[in-house]
């Protein structure tokens, strides 16, 4: 019922399972991967980041010379639900046994090929704030691993056209990288906030710190990651993607809210607020800029949602279970998401 799926997007597309993934600092810094400086080089040279066609080439250069990651299916996980293994076949996702930091690594830079692919062809309709997040959340998350204790430090974004006329398939194709995208980042930010936590309750602020700015930068490309996801206008909604979201090609399980990786970042992210709290009274910053990161990546969803469905209709996969709309649903699960974290410190708490 995904016969569509090639010609949208490259799959199928391996990830590794969420819960595969390295879970502190020590744990990231001894998986990473002997290539892996090599690439976050490749993908950091000045020289290819003066515009897109440069970076585009940078990052195709980088996964060409991580090459071929050897793993195997995974089946018959007990570890598995319906709804996500539906939501895994709607996107074409496979999800793989072998190395986990190695298959993020690759599953990266093949979401970031996706989202640059279309950005040099045809632009986006992201803002340069929204643009420049979204292709800093992949630098970091290539660059990190390298050197776990240390934060990479920016790198020069081009930027980005606007979008030009709309073609067939253009938001459908938005729509599948873009969730691709948002899955990867997901991956990444409970790496993140279980470092945080796990350093934390070592006593290590450095590494606690540097865990939440590569968490607030993930955060950040979580948002603009929805706004590519949803760049598509209401006609390409209701030819393009409306269809696939709905019986018979949607399976009939498939909701975002129970994706694995999803639910592995709610899990990290309910898990810290002890450990967010021990960084708020060092590093109040560092509380207050999570915090705001997570609200706008709610907001962002919300928006898209709203942009296509209007802010009082139910989401089209919730319609026989529950009327309420679905811009409110999100509502509720930002405010249960923020609530589990401590309240951001007062501007003048060292005063």
């Amino acid at each position: 019922m995904t016969d569509y799926l090639p010609d949208v997007a490259t799959v199928p597309f391996p990830m590794p399972r969420p819960e595969d993934l390295p879970g502190d600092v020590p744990a990231l810094a001894a998986a990473a991967p002997s290539a892996l400086a090599g690439l976050a080089g490749t993908v950091a040279d000045p020289a290819h980041r003066t515009g897109l066609s440069g970076m585009l080439a940078a990052v195709r250069t980088a996964r060409a010379d991580l090459g071929p990651v050897p793993s195997t299916l995974v089946v018959d996980d007990p570890g598995e639900s319906r709804p996500n293994r539906h939501n895994d076949l709607a996107f074409g996702i496979e999800r793989r046994h072998g190395d986990p930091l190695t298959l993020f690594v690759a599953a990266a830079l093949n979401a970031h090929l996706g989202i640059l692919e279309i950005a040099e062809e045809r632009g986006t309709g992201l803002d340069e704030s929204a643009w420049h997040d979204l292709v800093a959340g992949f630098d970091t998350l290539v660059r990190w691993p390298t050197d776990p204790t240390r934060l990479p430090a920016p790198l020069p974004v081009p930027g980005c056209p606007s979008s030009g006329e709309p073609e067939p398939l253009d938001g459908l194709r938005r729509w599948v990288r873009g969730h691709h995208v948002f899955m990867v980042l997901a991956q990444g930010g409970t790496v993140a906030v279980n470092s945080l936590t796990a350093a934390a309750e070592a006593g290590d602020e450095e590494a606690a710190a540097t865990a939440a700015e590569v968490a607030s930068r993930v955060m950040r490309a979580c948002r603009a990651a929805l706004q590519f996801a949803g760049d598509a206008n209401p006609d390409q909604y209701r030819s393009e993607i409306r269809p696939t979201l709905m019986p018979p090609v949607a399976p009939p399980q498939m909701s975002g809210l129970r994706w694995r990786d999803h639910e592995a970042l709610v899990a990290a992210l309910t898990a810290s607020g002890e450990a967010w709290s021990w960084l708020a009274e060092r590093r109040p910053d560092a509380l207050t800029d999570f915090r705001t990161a997570l609200d706008a990546t709610y907001e962002s969803h919300k928006g898209v949602c709203g942009n296509f469905v209007g802010s009082q209709s139910p989401s089209l996969l919730a319609t026989s279970r529950s009327h309420r709309p679905a811009v409110g649903v999100i509502e509720q699960f930002r405010r249960l998401r923020v609530g589990t974290l401590p309240a951001a410190p007062h501007p003048d708490h060292h005063t």
